[in-house]
């Protein structure tokens, strides 16, 4: 290396002693998410979502459970939860049976005590009719044979008269007399059928002076008998010989008689029910009638599959919640009760699980696996309830999300299944057991897979036996049918979820492990081929990545992603790999001859034939950006310098020496970035300490930090610090002290020839970000010859050493 003035590289290393000696202040402002577009996409995927889980629940009770009285249960309807309940029917009946024990209550009717006084009065004056007719009283001394003188009157033509000749002497009248009064009689009733047998004994036995008297003593009489009337007996038959009691005792029996039965012929009701005060007397009754209440226990039938359903099983549920037909009030409830899960699970999430909270993907994937559970759950719910996929959702989501978020979306759908009553509680509770073993058995290697499904289906088995004996249920047969049944139900849960990755990971972008494992497999035939074409690409690859995942490791970053990534984020080197300083072993730099323009371009294309061959070998988009984002738009600055020494730094525009973008979107690609050009810098390093590894890796990472690089992406400057820490680490157990060779007379070290083939290794497996502008001036490569650039060694130093070519 030429001599050269030592004040400007003097003042280019107290500047870069004075960056590592200086603090942040304040690290700069991290969106959540890295533009407005991909926070509405966020909140569309919440909010369709949302409203789809809200339905899937809600439609199952709108649409099914609407059961009216007479339908038919197309299903066994079974109580949902314990609950002490009114027996509607038992305590309606209660209070009937109280309301009738009520007896009626009466009032008197004046209206019709007048009218029977009336018709009284009208049958007495007919007395006067009589008399008047010619039918005479008989005489005192007749009045003893009145019945028979009045049943002689009433004889027929053919034996009256031989009667009469035998009777006229003992009635002390004549046989003419007879003739001429029975005559009177017969004129008398086919004149006026309303001439009842009782007026005529009365008009036979009250002489016609004193029939005046005879009417007011009546007249007394019927209303005594009128104010006593409620307490006569039902049976009219037995009122005559009542009202016998009120008429005068001296009265002949005869006489009393016919007078008893002229009252009681319009003797009639005259106490009528008292409708308001009955009922009201009633209704308290009823009222004082406790509620009888009602154990239900969970799983009682409330009504058997194809019966009719009653009102009292109607009744019944509605209390239970399972009819609704008051549809609004549910879905609003059933909302809000949503809302309110929803937003501790992403609490939770906000603690402990921030990059899955607010990737689309991810809660993308939550809702659709959750809203897939709730239909398939009202779907299968009452008849398959053993293949409801619980456990698969447990499964899915530990395999793309984490152990985690599955526990926290599987415990709170399992509640909503519960509560909801999709499921009875022997099966709810077996896949909930199978969900937890799938949580807690899952392994992240894909032949595991089948051994958690194995366990996932002895648990479901073994959850539904537990379940069933706490429950009393344990009658062999049907212990042994519902373990058959719950395990092979978890072996088709095991197949589904093993056989819907493929699908889920096409449909979200997102990756399983098991995916990024085989991808970086070193059979992949993309890997192969950069190992062939671009040996040293390759080596730097793999340094890259051993770097990558110790700092994902350390800040909870996807370590499997970060791994893929940065096996793959130089593969379109392989397209020019003599561009590239790792690739070239000693032969010549080609920019050495080329202009900053063209070097310019040769060095962009490794990202665009990158992403070609990404695509052309089907990567997963994940992995593709790891290509573009690694560098970002982070400056080549070896050819910017280059461009300024010719041009001068005026005439030179330093954005278009910069990577087109975009900048790392995660902590994974932003991890990945930092362990490219680490790698790079600490690989030209020649023979450094760890202070001065330490101090490169700071000068680097600031150097990115300031550049805005991560502007975008949702690393911290704490998890900065964290990722240069792991990184410092992995270099110091990758080296060891080296034993120091004096140098040649020529100046230069001596390489003995069994440390050839290592020093081609160490070149081969170094590389900067960017090309051939990472490496500094005056490295030494395994060749023995040093890179010749047209830099002075005073511009060489005042770069960046992560820049610097």
């Amino acid at each position: 290396m030429s001599s050269q003035n030592p004040e400007p590289a003097n003042r280019s290393q107290n500047q870069a002693n004075q960056s590592n000696e200086q603090a942040i202040a304040h690290e700069p402002h991290h969106d959540l998410f890295p533009s407005e577009r991909s926070f509405f996409n966020w909140l569309t995927v919440c909010a369709i979502g949302f409203a789809s889980l809200v339905f899937a629940l809600s439609a199952h009770h709108i649409y099914n459970n609407q059961f009216h009285v007479g339908d038919i249960a197309d299903h066994d309807l079974l109580a949902t939860h314990a609950s002490l309940i009114v027996d509607e029917a038992a305590t309606r009946k209660a209070r009937d049976d109280a309301r009738r024990a009520v007896m009626p209550i009466f009032k008197a009717n004046k209206n019709e005590d007048q009218k029977t006084q009336q018709e009284i009065s009208d049958l007495l004056n007919a007395i006067n009719k009589i008399h008047t007719a010619g039918l005479h009283s008989l005489p005192p001394k007749t009045i003893e044979f009145l019945p028979e003188y009045q049943a002689l009157l009433n004889e027929p033509d053919s034996t009256f008269p031989e009667h009469a000749r035998s009777a006229a002497h003992r009635f002390n009248t004549s046989e003419a007399e007879l003739t001429a009064q029975r005559n009177v009689l017969k004129n008398l009733i086919a004149a006026d059928n309303t001439i009842q047998p009782f007026l005529v004994t009365v008009a036979l036995a009250v002489p016609e002076a004193d029939v005046i008297r005879y009417k007011t003593t009546v007249q007394n009489a019927g209303a005594r008998i009128l104010r006593t009337l409620h307490r006569l007996p039902e049976e009219p038959s037995s009122w005559t010989e009542t009202a016998m009691e009120f008429l005068p005792e001296n009265w002949s029996q005869p006489l009393k008689l016919a007078t008893a039965q002229l009252i009681c012929s319009r003797l009639r009701p005259n106490m009528e029910v008292d409708l308001e005060a009955t009922e009201s007397k009633a209704a308290a009754n009823a009222a004082a009638v406790k509620p009888i209440m009602k154990q239900i226990t969970v799983g009682e039938l409330i009504a058997k599959k194809n019966t009719t359903i009653t009102p009292e099983t109607a009744e019944l549920l509605q209390v239970m919640g399972i009819s609704e037909n008051n549809r609004w009030p549910f879905v609003l409830g059933l909302g809000l009760s949503l809302a309110a899960a929803v937003s501790l699970v992403a609490l939770f999430l906000f603690a402990l699980e921030q990059k899955h909270l607010f990737s689309t993907a991810s809660v993308g994937m939550m809702y659709t696996v959750s809203v897939i559970v709730f239909a398939l759950s009202a779907i299968l719910g009452k008849s398959y309830p053993q293949i409801v996929p619980l456990p698969a959702a447990a499964l899915i989501l530990t395999i793309f999300l984490g152990q985690r978020v599955a526990a926290a979306v599987t415990v709170t759908l399992a509640i909503f299944l519960g509560v909801d009553g999709l499921i009875d509680i022997s099966n709810l509770v077996a896949l909930g057991t199978a969900a937890g073993a799938a949580i807690g058995f899952y392994s992240k290697k894909r032949h595991a897979l089948m051994s958690t499904g194995l366990i996932m289906a002895l648990a479901q088995g073994l959850g539904f036996v537990m379940a069933s004996v706490a429950q009393s249920n344990t009658s062999p047969t049907f212990l042994v049918k519902g373990l058959t049944y719950d395990f092979f139900g978890g072996i088709i849960l095991a197949i589904v979820s093993i056989g819907s990755l493929p699908f889920l990971e096409s449909i979200f972008g997102m990756l399983t492990p098991f995916r990024l494992a085989e991808l970086t497999d070193a059979d992949q035939p993309l890997l192969r081929k950069l190992e062939e074409n671009a040996p040293g690409t390759y080596q730097h690859s793999l340094a890259v990545a051993n770097l990558a995942e110790a700092g994902a490791r350390d800040i909870g970053a996807d370590v499997n992603l970060v791994r893929a990534g940065a096996f793959y984020h130089d593969v379109g080197k392989m397209v020019r790999p003599k561009y590239f300083i790792e690739n070239q072993l000693g032969d010549k730099n080609p920019h050495d001859s080329m202009s900053p323009e063209d070097s310019r371009e040769r060095v962009l294309a490794h990202v665009t034939d990158g992403l070609a061959l990404a695509q052309e070998y089907g990567l997963p988009k994940a992995v593709q950006d790891f290509i573009p984002m690694h560098q970002g738009t982070s400056l080549m600055a070896y050819f910017y310098h280059k461009a300024c020494l010719r041009d001068g730094a005026e005439n030179v525009d330093a954005n278009f020496y910069r990577y087109p973008g975009p900048k790392p979107q995660s902590k994974e690609t932003s991890i990945v970035m930092l362990a490219d050009v680490s790698e790079a810098v600490t690989h030209s390093m020649k023979d450094p300490s760890q202070e001065e590894v330490e101090e490169a890796m700071t000068k680097v990472f600031q150097n990115r930090w300031d550049d805005g690089q991560f502007n975008e992406s949702t690393l911290t400057y704490a998890e900065l610090q964290k990722v240069k820490k792991a990184f410092v680490h992995v270099w110091r157990t990758l080296h060891h002290e080296r034993l120091k060779y004096p140098s040649t007379t020529t100046g230069r070290m001596a390489v003995p020839p069994d440390a050839v083939s290592a020093a081609a290794a160490s070149a081969a497996a170094g590389s900067s970000s960017s090309t051939p502008e990472a490496v500094p001036v005056g490295t030494a490569q395994s060749s023995g010859t040093v890179v010749s650039t047209n830099l002075t060694e005073k511009e060489s130093e005042s770069q960046p050493p992560d820049q610097c070519c």
